[in-house]
This record gives C-alpha cells, structure tokens and sequence, in this order.
C-alpha cells in the first residue's frame, strides 16, 4: 500500500499493544500537555535523523527558546520520560520511546487523512495536524489509521476517490454510473496480474433460513419490505453490505430461530423473517 511505504504504521501499532509492558499507561499519557507531547515528537524524530539531540537542535525544530526547551526537558525527566543530563546528548527512555511513538502515530494518521483523504495543501495539512492530534485518543487514531489504509488499498473507493478533486460523485445516486464504477474497478483487479476467483461476485441472492447451517458467514442484501419498519431489524446495523455470522445457540430461547451476529450484536430471527432477508454467501 502507498501509505505503507510513507509512513510504517506497522511499527508503531506493534509498539502500542506492548505500552503496559512499557510501564507506560493510558492514563499516563493523558497526563503529558500538548506542548511536552510536542517535545517528545520532536526528540523522537531528531533521534531517528541525526541520533544526536540537543537542546539546541529541539529549540531550532520546534522554534522556541532555549530556556522553554531547559524547562520542558526538566518536566519529562521528572516523568521518566527522558534523560536529561548535563554534557550529554538528550536521548528518551523505553517508555519516553513508547509514549514518543503514540503521538508520532496519531500525527501521521491525522496529517495523511488531511492531505491524501481532505485534499488539504501539505503546508496547511502539517499545521493542522499539529493542532488536532492532541485530541485524540488511541481508540480513534486506530481507527483512523485503518479507514486510511482502507482508502488507499481499496480498487473501488481509494481509486475513485484519488482520481477526483471534488470529493463527491459525478453522478450521485446513478445506479448505471455505480455499476460502470464497479466493472472498471474489477477489470483493474483482473489485468493486474493476480490470482483472483470472480466466481462468487456474480452470485444470486438467497433467503436466509435457505442457508442456515450451510454457511457460517454472509453478506447481507436487502430486508422485505414489511421488515424494514421493525425496531429489531434497525439499519444501524441491517445494511447493505454488512457481514452477518450465523452462530449456533442451544438456549431455549433460540429454538425455532436463527441466531445472526452483525457487529457486536447478536440477533434472534425468527425463521419465518429468516425467509424475507436476502443474503450472499461469501464463502
């Protein structure tokens, strides 16, 4: 993937599943102010350039003066955070390192989704980035850092969306359009020169309860009309396109239903329902 080459999220996310064996917690770094995560970035990067830091080097990256460097540099030794000490080069410990890595994330994960996503100027991007990385937290930067990769290596949104510099649909709500889109997204799939199986692409539509116990996984279709006003059937989660798994439930509660599981919710269907909701098997 392109961003996977710029900027090696890999890397970091490792990093992030190991923070409480870095003795670094979540509420720990909660506690670091904007300007001391700035710091951190700041030292990171310079590490990683030139392997040696100095105070002059950090007032230089982050154009500040040499005494607000002396006083930020103070506050993160007290915080393990880093080794400051006299004629030697600034360098950050393991957990200055891990908590280092957690806002370097979050500020490439903002500044790609500004620039490559947004369309933002770089320069503009960059200062912005700065600004609204602060406040997020790692749940979101997650997340985000997946609906990018997401953008960039999907053939169908991340190729349409990179070739337009509008950010919106030429043909909105043109079903042909939308079928145009999709042929020419798997016709690049298939000149691309890998293996792929199209034979399930094409496939028809079933009832529900017609596959019960023949597949553990399905794409779901549509919901019959007389359906689709029912509370327990929300479009929250009934729609187009999301993954159902059927699960097996012996309770009895369960008997003559078909247990879905869409999201973090499970649902209990009656089979008669099972019959009007339309679904692909992606197995």
């Amino acid at each position: 993937m392109l961003i996977a080459k710029r900027f090696p999220f890999s890397g970091f996310d490792s990093e992030m599943s190991n923070t409480k064996e870095a003795g670094v917690t979540t509420d720990e770094s909660h506690e670091l102010t904007q300007s001391l995560e700035d710091y951190l970035e700041a030292i990171y990067e310079l590490t990683e350039e030139t392997k040696t830091v100095r105070c002059s080097s950090i007032a230089d990256r982050l154009h500040v003066k040499r005494p607000s460097v002396t006083s930020a540099l103070r506050s993160l030794s007290e915080k393990g955070l880093v080794v400051y000490l006299p004629y030697v080069p600034i360098s950050l410990t393991e957990r200055g390192e891990t908590e280092a890595k957690r806002v370097v994330r979050r500020h490439k994960a903002m500044e790609i989704f500004l620039e490559r996503i947004l369309g933002v100027d770089g320069n503009e991007s960059k200062e912005a980035a700065c600004k609204l990385e602060h406040a997020m937290n790692d749940e979101i930067t997650t997340r985000l850092v997946e609906f990018v990769e997401f953008v960039d290596s999907c053939p169908r949104v991340g190729a349409s969306l990179f070739r337009r510099s509008d950010y919106h649909c030429r043909e909105k709500n043109n079903d042909q359009y939308c079928a145009m889109c999709i042929h020419g997204c798997l016709d690049e799939i298939v000149h691309s020169g890998r293996t792929v199986d199209l034979s399930c692409v094409h496939r028809e539509a079933q009832p529900l309860s017609a596959l019960c116990g023949e597949h553990e996984t399905l794409i779901f279709v549509q919901l019959a009309e007389e359906l689709q006003d029912l509370p327990e059937f929300s479009p929250t989660y009934w729609r187009p396109n999301k993954t159902l798994r059927l699960l097996k439930c012996d309770s009895k509660e369960s008997e003559g239903k078909v247990c879905v599981k869409i999201d973090d919710r499970v649902f209990m269907v009656d089979k008669e329902d099972a019959g009007k909701i339309e679904v692909i098997p992606c197995e």
